[in-house]
């Protein structure tokens, strides 16, 4: 057991009545569909909202079942089929309310067990289709390596959950101290921040599972903290955090995704004097900086340039080594290429795998004009495709090296 309050009786109990009600619920969907199909209603309600909600319930208790089984001390390679299904069901709940909770956990869950990355970009989906907006969710899609594009300011549940930024920013400089805060949030601050949530005496009542904080734990997989002090904590998955150590992890920074609001509080400046024509392409925010980097690649040498830029505009994650860096540019024709990855790690300009699907993605473009817009790709030599949106009236047809191209 790795929870006592557990009742392993009812536990097992409640995992053979959750089986055989799935399984029911899978019949039903099969029927519902057929009944769609041949444009058959038995009910008030319609049948696509009733097949969503028999989805919802299935992803439910898989969760549910997921919490039991490792609260109850099985292997945890037993509950890798659930966790399958479990996105499975996700996926079919349209924008129905699924819980804050649930989808934090299932994305948590991924990363602790390493499913496949094309598993997590599939609950990143979900999270858009949701209109989730959170910045723990976000850092956690984001550090998947998956293209994820932004982290909000915004928490969906403000407590506990605001107090992860301590830790994560913490992390960036001191491990030990990070590891220090972590263990307070989860001995004093996580499972209070709950009360709302009336878990405080749960444990007294029918169908209890445990209450484990598996996105703690995928954090500190992330950051490469030391949880040692958590391993006997009841509500900290310390098994689950160790049980796989291959997964690569992108290095976020969260101060590097608190642009746009320092940019709302200050002065923007307008112009880019370097090249007045860019001012059609790139938002005033931006055009400060734009300019800079203008001027910065003409001037500064090589070594300056990058290591200057190498963390606001992720040329570290481009090019690795500098050497690499200076082989691409020597015919000094990459200022284009450089200013698209610039407006990338703005969010300025969406990032897409050329195997992903724009339309699945085109909630992800922001639009930061006060004009009508269309939407344009740039043409890089490389297997990413990039998109933005920019005034309708735009007549350039590429930014130094690189083509622009309106998409229809």
């Amino acid at each position: 057991m790795r929870d006592r309050l557990c009742i392993e009786e009812k536990c097992r109990k409640g995992l053979e009545y959750h089986k055989k009600f799935i399984r029911e619920n899978r019949e039903d969907i099969e029927s519902l569909e057929e009944d769609e199909k041949n444009g058959v209603k038995r009910y008030p309600n319609d049948n696509k909202s009733i097949i969503e909600e028999t989805y919802l319930s299935n992803f439910i208790h898989e969760i549910n079942d997921i919490s039991a089984k490792y609260s109850l001390g099985d292997d945890i390679s037993t509950i890798e089929e659930d966790y399958h299904n479990a996105i499975d069901n996700l996926e079919q709940t349209g924008k129905k309310e699924a819980g804050y909770i649930n989808i934090l956990w299932t994305i948590s869950l991924g990363i602790l067990l390493e499913t496949d990355k094309k598993n997590i970009e599939r609950l990143s989906k979900v999270v858009e289709k949701k209109e989730i907006n959170d910045a723990v969710i976000d850092f956690l899609l984001c550090s998947s390596d998956i293209g994820y594009p932004k982290i909000s300011n915004q928490y969906d549940k403000k407590n506990p959950y605001a107090k992860t930024r301590e830790i994560i920013d913490l992390a960036q400089t001191d491990k030990r101290e990070a590891s220090k805060r972590l263990q307070t949030y989860m001995e004093k601050e996580w499972f209070k921040g709950h009360y709302d949530y009336e878990w405080k005496n749960s444990h007294k009542e029918p169908g209890y599972v445990g209450y484990w904080s598996f996105e703690t734990a995928a954090l500190a997989k992330i950051l490469a903290l030391d949880d040692t002090s958590l391993v006997n904590n009841n509500h900290y998955p310390y098994d689950l955090a160790h049980y796989k150590n291959s997964m690569k992890f992108k290095p976020i920074s969260l101060s590097d995704y608190d642009n746009e609001q320092e940019i709302e509080e200050l002065d923007i400046i307008e112009g880019i004097e370097k090249n007045p024509a860019l001012e059609k392409v790139i938002p005033p925010r931006w055009h400060a900086f734009v300019n800079e980097l203008i001027h910065d690649y003409n001037e500064l040498d090589n070594r300056s340039f990058y290591e200057k830029y190498k963390k606001t505009m992720g040329l570290g994650q481009i090019w690795f080594l500098l050497e690499e860096y200076e082989e691409e540019n020597e015919g000094k024709n990459l200022l284009g290429s450089l200013i698209v990855f610039a407006m990338v790690e703005k969010g300025c300009i969406l990032q897409l795998d050329y195997k992903e699907d724009l339309e699945d993605y085109d909630s992800y473009l922001k639009n930061y004009w006060d004009t009508e817009t269309k939407l344009v790709q740039f043409i890089l030599d490389n297997d990413q495709n990039y998109y933005a949106l920019v005034p309708n009236e735009l007549d350039i047809s590429a930014i130094y090296e690189v083509t622009l191209q309106d998409i229809k």
